[in-house]
């Protein structure tokens, strides 16, 4: 069986909610799921994993320290080509940012596979809630990643040659 862990930051619980639909909907696909607050997961222990999920809140149209700081931490483990997806929650705003974004950016750089897909739940205000039908999306999110991991037609994020 494939295993799967989601590494989350959460400042009032909308991006927990949004990471532990996205583990429902990826354990409906048959991979099995660890999720964890970013302070509870070691760096290293990512290694044992075969999908790799970050998501953090969106601060500030970025990523939150505590996001930021593991992902520095991942550079040293040795995670080439493991797959990797990335989700935010963000404000229902066309100038929210993206945490999601900036975290795709992170994983590339550590040559790990990401999965092309927006994964961003929105929220009314800063504390929340999440917009209305956010966790069923995040749910069904999840079965097309296990979905596309198990059938071997991931579409990945290609480099751009400058």
């Amino acid at each position: 069986m494939k295993k799967a862990i989601i590494i989350y930051d959460s400042l009032f619980g909308n991006t927990k909610k949004v990471a532990m639909a996205l583990s429902r909907g990826l354990e409906a696909g048959g991979i099995y799921v660890d999720s964890k607050f970013v302070s509870d997961c070691s760096p290293n222990e990512l290694i044992d994993y075969d999908v790799i999920g970050i998501g953090s809140p969106t601060h500030f149209r970025g990523v939150s320290k505590n996001i930021k700081l593991f992902l520095s931490n991942l550079c040293n483990i040795g995670l080439n080509n493991k797959i990797s997806f990335a989700f935010d929650t963000k404000a229902d705003s066309p100038i929210a940012g993206s945490a999601a974004k900036k975290i795709v950016k992170s994983l590339k750089k550590m040559n790990l596979k990401v999965i092309d897909i927006d994964i961003s739940g929105k929220v009314m205000k800063r504390e929340g809630p999440l917009v209305e039908s956010t966790l069923k999306t995040m749910e069904q999110l999840g079965i097309c990643i296990s979905d596309r991991f198990d059938h071997n037609s991931l579409k990945i994020y290609k480099e751009r040659r400058e």
